[in-house]
């Protein structure tokens, strides 16, 4: 069967492009013509880009700093563009918007939607495109693990998503939380179904992940979304406790005067997964970096707020992951004061509890696939 997949594969983010590779892979694996329609809009494009208009003047410290760091930028910028468009298989055309995609005819069987935040109104990266509203209704539209980011959602964008989901054949979702959402906009049945990264197991990922050699001592890796500095005392606390050295993946002034940091700024998705795979413990606000840190049984601690109940908390999808696995105590608030770190870690028993997860979605797309 030729399936078309529409994700957000080109975003500049360890998680979006590796969930593209892994929903590939596994439709790859079973025997089908996988192409990723290469949907990248100017919004997308412009969050990515490495010199950004300056908006005020409190705002050109950051300019001097991001030239004195341009080099591993540019570097990182790179590794994800050759991962992009030499890893994933994408489309030949790249379409800027839903209407170009309306315009086009597609030699699709059938077409897939998901993973990532695709569903949620409040990125960047959407487009209604997501729903799949420009495929015919005589193909085979599937919606596999698709995220709406966020638990809470306006009056509107659960109007905008009920109309919309009539455009879909099998639906699903990533999260717990958006599940029940997504139940009350449709009469059809919604599955929870795991984020692709987890279809593939271990030995999957560490033959993609680079060979990295050069790190001998014990480190703690830390990543977070958006800039996010996350709690810097929680992070050197920990790192005290455990007398690991800290490995950073995000870019922070402040961390640059701190010997106790060193930074791989410029690391591809195949170092990111051998960081993860090499850390001794990772933190992180990252959902796909806690995946990764179960994917590979390594320790973690994934950070969240400490008042769940704040706007626009996307917390969620963190949380139900864990809870689901029996990890939930891995869950660190903000500001927690940490006195003893936790390495042990249960994985038998998470493992098996990861394993049914893993069988029940895939056994929701394969059914799918057949169109039952």
């Amino acid at each position: 069967m030729k399936i078309g997949v529409l994700t957000f594969h080109g975003a500049h983010n360890y998680g979006s492009v590796l969930q593209a590779y892994a929903t590939c892979r596994l439709l790859s694996k079973w025997g089908h013509d996988v192409q990723i329609i290469n949907l990248r809009n100017q919004a997308q494009k412009d969050a990515y880009r490495i010199l950004k208009p300056i908006q005020s003047i409190s705002s050109i410290p950051h300019r001097f700093f991001t030239l004195i760091i341009y080099p591993q930028l540019k570097t990182r910028f790179n590794h994800f563009e050759r991962f992009i468009n030499k890893v994933l298989p994408i489309t030949e055309i790249e379409f800027r918007n839903s209407a170009q995609l309306r315009d086009c005819i597609f030699d699709f069987d059938a077409f897939i939607t998901g993973s990532d935040q695709v569903w949620n109104p409040s990125c960047q990266d959407f487009e209604s495109a997501y729903f799949l509203d420009f495929v015919s209704k005589e193909k085979l539209r599937i919606a596999y693990a698709p995220s709406l980011g966020k638990a809470d959602m306006t009056s509107d964008n659960k109007y905008m998503i009920k109309n919309l989901l009539t455009n879909i054949d099998f639906v699903s979702c990533r999260e717990i939380e958006g599940t029940k959402i997504l139940r009350g906009l449709t009469d059809k049945p919604v599955t929870h179904v795991c984020d692709p990264v987890l279809t593939l197991k271990q030995d999957e990922w560490a033959k993609l992940a680079d060979r990295q050699t050069d790190i001998k001592e014990p480190y703690i890796l830390t990543y977070f979304l958006n800039n996010n500095h996350g709690d810097r005392n929680q992070v050197l606390k920990i790192s005290h406790l455990l007398g690991y050295r800290i490995i950073a993946l995000n870019e922070y002034i402040r961390d640059y005067a701190n010997p106790a940091i060193s930074h791989r700024i410029n690391s591809s998705p195949e170092q990111f997964l051998a960081l993860v795979r090499n850390a001794a413990f990772v933190i992180t606000n990252s959902f796909h970096a806690t995946a990764f840190s179960v994917i590979f049984k390594k320790p973690f601690y994934t950070m969240i707020a400490a008042n769940q109940n704040v706007p626009n908390n996307n917390d969620s999808r963190k949380v139900d992951f864990l809870k689901l696995l029996g990890l939930e105590s891995r869950l660190v608030p903000n500001k927690l004061n940490i006195t003893h770190v936790d390495t042990n870690i249960d994985w038998e028993s998470s493992y098996e509890k990861l394993n049914r997860f893993r069988e029940k979605s895939l056994n929701y797309l394969q059914i799918a696939l057949q169109g039952k």
